[in-house]
């Protein structure tokens, strides 16, 4: 991981570093003080840390196997898959579990409708679930796994639903949320790149679609994909080889598309726009591309204040907040500034689960033990609740 002086000037050259040797991008330094976490390859690791020594950067090695983190990883799953008790929260389902989950919801709770927004690019469902008391209520949106390899957004997701499902005889805040909104949460919406990385690539984060300008590399970084202002600018990349490339256009995933589709047709009823990621332990809000801010950052701010002093009361880890360029990086084409800016959203945030910079094993990064699955879920719904409430 890198150190950086707190200057953008270095924030600048960094970027450029990481163009130039294709560098996979794990976390950006932020507004906090975090560091850089790169995943460099062996044949230009030793230039790329000369490089970024000589320029006033510190630069630490955390892992020289990241392939030993996924082998542990993955002898974790092969104990948990095999353990006698099941559980969805004790270990990181399949697509087709994540799907057999949702519809058996639906089957056993009235209140609980499945739904799916549309096909991604190699077919599979883009599915998600309605929950509701009654018709016409404001709608809580929710897109969750866009990022392939972020395993414990899809299960933070499946979470909420689970709550929202089982609780609402007998939790009267649970009741209290279902009878005041729609909820429509849709816990993995790459499920191709999911997929994917449960049979290939671990660290997988794009789609996998084929695109017009390489026939080497396939994929976009659906998060980049939405049409914002400054699009494909600022951390978002050309390259189809990237993991952050934008695509070939503004809306070019069918999976975004679906988005899209889905959220204008209910606009004017959505009351919260979520987009759920990992990792960081971070809640922001728009914008992403410039430092300007919106005209509700107060209230935004205020619900975040209250989400993360919530989050806070479960285990004392604190979430950073604010506003995206700020908190993370400026960034563009992500969905919550498209939500805000085109579809009139006002209430919209981003939310980084696990595990945070602060704590010392936050260089597992996206490769979260499942053991700590139900505590990283638990802290995200009372977070959750204390914003919407």
């Amino acid at each position: 991981y890198l150190w950086l002086p707190q200057q953008r000037l270095y924030f600048r050259l960094l970027l450029a570093l990481e163009e130039r040797f294709r560098v996979d991008v794990w976390q950006e330094p932020n507004g906090f003080g975090a560091p850089a976490l790169l995943r460099l390859s062996p044949e230009v690791a030793d230039e790329f840390v000369n490089i970024a020594s000589r320029s006033g950067m510190t630069v630490t090695t955390t892992s020289s196997n990241v392939q030993e983190l996924m082998d542990n990883e993955r002898k974790d799953m092969r104990f948990t898959t095999y353990s006698t008790e099941k559980s969805l929260f004790d270990r990181y389902l399949k697509y087709e579990e994540l799907m057999g989950a949702l519809k058996d919801y639906a089957k056993i709770y009235d209140h609980v409708t499945y739904t799916s927004i549309g096909r991604s690019f190699e077919g599979r469902d883009l599915f998600g679930v309605h929950i509701k008391a009654k018709e016409n209520l404001p709608i809580v949106f929710m897109e969750c796994g866009i990022h392939a390899r972020e395993w414990i957004a899809p299960s933070a997701c499946l979470y909420f639903i689970d709550q929202l499902a089982t609780k609402y005889e007998n939790d009267t805040m649970v009741r209290r949320l279902v009878e005041k909104y729609e909820w429509r949460i849709h816990p993995l919406v790459n499920p191709d790149g999911y997929v994917y990385t449960h049979t290939t690539d671990r660290l997988w984060r794009k789609t996998r679609s084929k695109n017009q300008f390489s026939t080497e590399c396939v994929g976009a970084d659906g998060n980049r994909n939405f049409y914002t202002k400054g699009f494909c600018s600022k951390t978002s990349s050309t390259d189809p080889c990237k993991d952050t490339f934008c695509g070939a256009s503004p809306f070019s995933e069918p999976e975004v598309r679906a988005i899209r589709d889905t959220v204008l047709n209910v606009r004017d009823r959505i009351e919260f726009f979520f987009s759920v990621h990992s990792f960081g332990q971070l809640w922001m809000f728009p914008h992403g591309y410039d430092l300007i801010r919106v005209p509700n950052y107060d209230e935004l701010m205020n619900i975040s204040l209250k989400a993360t002093e919530a989050i806070r009361k479960v285990r004392n880890i604190q979430f950073d907040f604010g506003p995206t360029a700020y908190t993370l990086y400026e960034v563009t084409g992500r969905s919550t500034d498209w939500a805000y800016d085109h579809a009139g959203i006002r209430k919209v945030f981003t939310v980084e689960l696990e595990p945070s910079w602060r704590v010392p094993d936050w260089r597992k990064g996206f490769m979260l033990p499942a053991r700590e699955i139900p505590m990283a879920v638990k802290e995200a719904w009372e977070g959750l609740k204390a914003a919407v409430e």
